[in-house]
């Protein structure tokens, strides 16, 4: 994205026509185990979404649906152990909605619904860090938050930390 662009975005005055289209949408679980770390993802980058920025009236949220199976850990086994831990059986999709991005003080924040495993999860006035492909917010939460139990492998040789770290990207372009 053009250097001029995000220039413009970041000086944009309430109720001008901001509208950010959506290109992108990544989502990652980070966790640790008690042999090292790992990071399970979901990537879409066939989306045209827009969102409004800023603006006074109530807009359209951003929903987009996650299919748990879509999710990869990078091998077979953490994708199955990730799978059956998120119940994706029983809840094979994921909801996140995003809603209300405003600017305050040269920051960025939005509202955050995440639903899954059959918990909602309302993360209001957000901080999103902008980069210039576009923002990322990063919570941080727990298996229990979820209502889950962290897994163990090999007899409790091998454990999962309570900590989650969810990360989710917008990958955008600034259009007027």
């Amino acid at each position: 994205m053009c250097l001029c662009a995000v220039f413009s975005f970041l000086g944009q005055p309430r109720d001008e026509a901001v509208k950010l289209v959506i290109q992108e949408k990544r989502v990652a679980v980070n966790g640790r185990t008690s042999i090292g770390g790992f990071t399970c993802r979901y990537s879409d980058r066939n989306v045209r979404d827009t969102l409004f920025v800023d603006f006074s009236t109530r807009t359209p949220d951003l929903v987009f649906d996650i299919v748990v199976d879509d999710f990869g850990c990078g091998n077979f086994m953490l994708n199955r152990d990730f799978k059956k831990t998120l119940k994706s059986k029983e809840f094979p999709k994921a909801r996140v909605r995003v809603g209300n991005i405003r600017t305050s003080n040269s920051k960025y924040f939005c509202d955050l619904t995440v639903n899954m495993v059959g918990k909602k999860l309302d993360f209001p006035n957000l901080e999103l860090v902008r980069n210039t492909e576009g923002v990322t917010a990063q919570i941080g939460m727990g298996f229990s938050t979820l209502g889950l139990e962290p897994p163990s492998k090999m007899g409790g040789l091998v454990t999962v930390d309570e900590a989650l770290k969810l990360e989710i990207f917008l990958g955008f372009r600034v259009s007027r």
